[in-house]
């Protein structure tokens, strides 16, 4: 009969802690729809994503594509350490991921054809709490479990045109699948009398939009980048059933490289417009438009063992796009990296090493995190 009555109980507080906890992550940075990895590729990352506008292997600018006239497919993976302290307690979380996949192939000279995979919102966190519970005045400990694993993703299928050597066009396709599925669970410390709960949900994401970009090369040493986004009918789903609905977050973005003497200095600022998606989800949930500004510098470095390595360096400030309760959670990351050629210049690696501090405003909290990245191309 207790144990009966303690699971009736205990399902009603798992949904209300289901949805209260949308929008209140054990972490400043994956608060909402999750973290924006930035969808750069391991060279831009290691200049605090200053090319982002003029790099090809990044799903940013579909311009830039033309510089993969020799075709080839692109895999990258991240591992994230992340570390939290607010209000005398600490944390820690780990996660894996594979943020960008990315082929191309040639269409005359002039032109390029590509499709790529990268993560937008990457919501994988999960969370751990010891706490007490009073039934018919005797009180029980139980441990509870909340995760939250999944993504919304951005496939584009974009392509690029030199209508002169110096001046490329470029356009894209986008398609944003995503799913989260978030568990609860809680475990009494007295088994025999008091049952365990686990419960679940999945929910899944559906929407589109078109990017354009232009690339402009005025001087030899000098290229200018900039693109745009513009994200249609974003949908959100549970058991195939559309539970709420709103736009895609579109975006707006320049950047300027110089490059001479084997050493490329670079600067980019973007514009994303999250609060496109306002309305999807819990209202907790509220995003903010950002800005995102990167500074980068990439030397060449040792020869090692028959290859010319890379010396690569950048510095990031941004804006993420969810709030920590009202405050707005700002991140800074300096980047190191490297990169060298591979198999006679037939495949190139790309590695970094990225520092990260977060914060929001007035909140008692901060977080710190270690993420290494390695990017590998193969070309034809």
């Amino acid at each position: 009969m207790r144990q009966t009555a303690v699971t009736r109980y205990a399902i009603g507080c798992a949904l209300a802690l289901v949805a209260s906890r949308a929008a209140a992550q054990a972490t400043l940075g994956a608060q909402g729809f999750g973290y924006p990895p930035g969808q750069l590729s391991a060279y831009s990352r290691s200049l605090g994503g200053a090319t982002g506008e003029t790099d090809p292997l990044s799903p940013i600018n579909p311009a830039a594509l033309i510089t993969l006239r020799r075709g080839g497919m692109y895999l990258q993976s991240e591992q994230e350490s992340r570390s939290i302290e607010a209000e005398g307690s600490s944390g820690s979380t780990r996660s894996n991921r594979f943020p960008l996949f990315s082929a191309a192939v040639p269409i005359t000279e002039r032109g390029v054809l590509s499709i790529s995979f990268s993560t937008m919102l990457d919501r994988t966190w999960g969370t751990e709490t010891r706490a007490k519970q009073v039934f018919d005045g005797d009180s029980v400990a139980f441990t509870e479990r909340f995760r939250s694993e999944g993504a919304i993703n951005d496939v584009r299928v974009g392509g690029a045109w030199a209508f002169r050597e110096n001046i490329i066009f470029g356009l894209g396709i986008h398609v944003f699948p995503g799913e989260n599925r978030l568990s609860l669970s809680r475990e009494y410390d007295d088994s025999l009398s008091f049952a365990p709960f686990r419960d679940s949900i999945n929910v899944n994401y559906s929407g589109a939009g078109v990017s354009a970009g232009i690339m402009w090369r005025p001087v030899k040493t000098i290229t200018l980048g900039a693109s745009g986004r513009y994200g249609g009918t974003l949908k959100l789903r549970e058991s195939d059933t559309v539970r709420t609905t709103a736009d895609a977050p579109s975006r707006l973005g320049a950047g300027v490289r110089y490059e001479n003497s084997g050493i490329v200095v670079a600067f980019r600022s973007d514009r994303t417009i999250w609060s496109r998606m306002a309305g999807l989800g819990s209202e907790r949930a509220t995003p903010q438009d950002t800005w995102d500004f990167g500074l980068g510098v990439d030397a060449v470095g040792p020869n090692l063992i028959g290859a010319q390595l890379a010396l690569r360096a950048g510095a990031r400030y941004r804006e993420l796009p969810f709030l920590a309760g009202t405050q707005s959670v700002e991140e800074a990351a300096f980047t190191f990296g490297t990169g060298a050629p591979l198999a006679r210049g037939r495949a190139s690696i790309d590695l970094y090493v990225e520092r990260a501090y977060r914060t929001a405003g007035s909140i008692d909290a901060k977080e710190r995190s270690w993420t290494f990245g390695l990017g590998l191309i193969v070309r034809p």
